[in-house]
This record gives structure tokens, C-alpha cells and sequence, in this order.
């Protein structure tokens, strides 16, 4: 019954569409077996409108604008890449890194209908590697228990020592010396300087602010001596004094040092365990960047569709300004030993 002409979009510009039209003699209406009758963009362009939003750093507005569509549109279109979009088991299953056992996990509050939560994001050390990423309640041990148990028992990270900070009501701590039995545990010593920082006055109107600025400095010596003998000589000394400083939030500190000594240092023990927890820390950067633009979520399934998007992405993308040169053009996977030179990370998040 003749042709119409539809326009779609497409990365080279705007394209003319033929389209037959019948005619059905029952029902007495015209009609088109065009399989995707509502949709003015292809296939292509609605990809590459997903990647800007997921590689660039700028906001939804900025692609929107760029692409030549609306907010809503590229918020749908990445919500539909983030329900069949793999998560960090599945791709860690898919493609069997090959990890160097040195682990960091560290959180980030992620805003969802006002509520707090965390993301909790587990790093290999050497390959730089996301290898879990996960939603928890802040407050949730079970939560943060279920994590480190699907390291262990879903993705069989080859853990032979680990890094995180004390974690909030030091559950974190507890959790691993249970389900990581014997394995060398650093709690990071810049994240302690920071609580140490935090729970200790810096102003000099302070009657106690020469004890203060001693017990800071005599603390950041212990954590970062050059020796464990030099750790050790140093928290005799520390011991010695302990007596004098009766402020409450000073005994805290004291306390607090006294308890988890062991754990700061050691990275004495261990040769290859690092004293500090940067390598996490960079990657939540690059997340914490993400989720300002995002500016919070509706739902904590929104949020981890989001998520994933960005974890795979992380994942594909080659380096460009690491300290290590010879990671520089060359993916976190890659580093693990994944051949991605020829796989487009937004394809393989839907492959089987």
C-alpha cells in the first residue's frame, strides 16, 4: 500500500528510512512490520552515547547536550546497558584473571533516596584490578561478612594478604580475622593518621595543645619508622608517657594504637604488604568523581547498574598517567593477564 519515510539518528547524522506500509482487510487499518517502530536512534549511536556518559568525566547534562538528545533519553538508555550489564563476579568468572593475592578494600557513602549506604570495592594491589564491588547497608555486618565471603568462596581471590582501615565499630577487622584466618591483615596508617587528625584538637587556644601536637607526632613516627625496630623503640617511648594525657579523646587515641598495633605494623612482617592502602584509594577517587556528577540515586538498583557500568569500564580502560610507566597504555585486566586488546568493554557487558 505505498512507502512512508522515517528519519533516524545515527553517529553520521540523520538518516532517510523506507518503510513499506499494508494494508489489512479485516480490521481495515494501515500498518508497518518495522520491529523497532519506536526507535529513532540506532543501535550504534545509543552505545556511543552510553560510553561518553560512563568514560567521560561530565555530567548528564553536558552528554544530553553533546548528543543532541534529552536528559531522560541517555538516563533510560544507560539504565537499559545497566541491567545487562555484567557484575565484577560474573566478569571475574567470565575471564579468570590472573591476580597477585594483595588485596585493598575501602568504602565510599553513596547517597540512595537519602539514605547513606556504602560501596564496598576490593583492589588487587599489583594489577590494580577491580576485583569485587558491592552495595551495603553502613552499618550492616552481615553485609560486609556476605562480601568477603563471595571473595572467597564465588570469585577464590588467591588472598595471601590484605589492607583496609578499622571500618566503622571496627567490624571489618573482626570479619576478616574470621573468614581469613592466618592472613597477613595491614591496617592502612595514612586512614589511622586521618581518624588521629580527626578525634585531636589542632587549635593552639587549646590548654592541651603542646600534648596534642606530641602525641600526633610521636603517633605518625611509630606508623611510619623505617624499621620495626625503630616501630618498636619509639612505642616504648610512647608507653612510657601514656600516663600523662588524661583528656578523654586523647585516651581514645591511646587506646586505640595500644589495641591495634600489631595490625599497623604489619607490614614489617610481611615483605611485600604495603603500610598503606593507596592503591584502593585511587580507584574510590576515580569513583567518588563518578558519583558527584550522578549527584545520588533513586534506588540501590539504579545505583548498582550504574555501578557496573563504571566498574567494567574501569576495567577495560587503558592507563595513561601511572607512576609505573610500563602499566601506562595498558588495562587493570590486562595487567592480570586478559587479552582485551580487541573487545569492546560495552559489548562483552551484555555477551554470555
Amino acid at each position: 500500500m505505498g512507502f512512508i519515510m522515517r528519519i533516524s539518528k545515527s553517529l553520521s547524522g540523520q538518516r532517510k528510512e523506507k518503510t513499506q506500509r499494508y494494508f489489512c482487510k479485516d480490521c481495515k487499518r494501515y500498518f508497518n512490520l518495522r520491529r523497532n517502530k519506536r526507535s529513532r536512534y540506532t543501535r550504534e549511536f545509543k552505545n556511543e552515547t552510553v560510553k561518553r556518559y560512563v568514560e567521560d568525566n561530565t555530567s548528564l547534562r553536558a552528554i544530553a547536550k553533546r548528543m543532541e538528545v534529552s536528559r531522560s533519553m541517555v538516563l533510560n538508555w544507560v539504565s537499559e546497558a545497566g541491567k545487562l550489564c555484567k557484575d565484577p563476579i560474573e566478569t571475574d568468572l567470565k575471564l579468570n584473571p590472573s591476580w597477585s593475592g594483595i588485596l585493598g578494600i575501602d568504602g565510599k557513602p553513596v547517597s540512595i533516596s537519602g539514605r547513606k549506604d556504602v560501596v564496598l570495592v576490593a583492589v588487587d594491589r599489583l594489577t590494580k584490578d577491580l576485583v569485587h564491588l558491592q552495595i551495603v547497608k553502613a552499618e550492616s555486618e552481615e553485609d560486609f561478612e556476605n562480601f568477603l565471603i563471595e571473595i572467597r568462596d564465588i570469585i577464590k581471590y588467591p588472598l595471601t594478604s590484605l589492607v583496609s582501615d578499622l571500618g566503622k565499630g571496627k567490624v571489618l577487622v573482626k570479619l576478616v580475622a574470621s573468614i581469613f584466618p592466618n592472613t597477613p591483615h595491614q591496617i592502612c596508617v595514612i586512614h589511622f593518621c586521618r581518624y588521629v587528625d580527626m578525634i585531636l584538637p589542632k587549635s593552639k587556644k587549646s590548654e592541651y595543645h603542646r600534648q596534642n601536637t606530641f602525641l600526633r607526632g610521636i603517633i605518625k613516627d611509630i606508623l611510619f619508622a623505617k624499621s620495626l625496630r625503630e616501630s618498636n623503640k619509639l612505642y616504648q617511648l610512647f608507653n612510657t608517657v601514656e600516663d600523662t594525657f588524661r583528656v578523654g579523646y586523647q585516651k581514645a587515641i591511646i587506646k586505640s594504637i595500644i589495641e591495634h598495633y600489631e595490625l599497623l605494623t604489619s607490614h614489617f612482617h610481611h615483605e611485600h604488604l604495603p603500610r598503606d592502602n593507596n592503591v584502593t584509594e585511587n580507584v574510590i577517587k576515580q569513583l567518588n568523581r563518578k558519583l558527584k556528577l550522578a549527584d545520588g540515586y533513586q534506588s540501590r538498583e539504579s545505583a548498582y547498574n550504574h555501578l557496573k557500568l563504571w566498574a567494567l569500564c574501569y576495567r577495560f580502560k587503558p592507563f595513561t598517567d601511572s607512576r609505573i610507566q610500563e602499566n601506562n597504555g595498558r588495562a587493570p585486566l590486562q595487567l592480570a593477564k586478559v587479552d582485551t586488546s580487541k573487545t569492546d568493554w560495552l559489548e562483552f557487558s551484555r555477551c554470555n
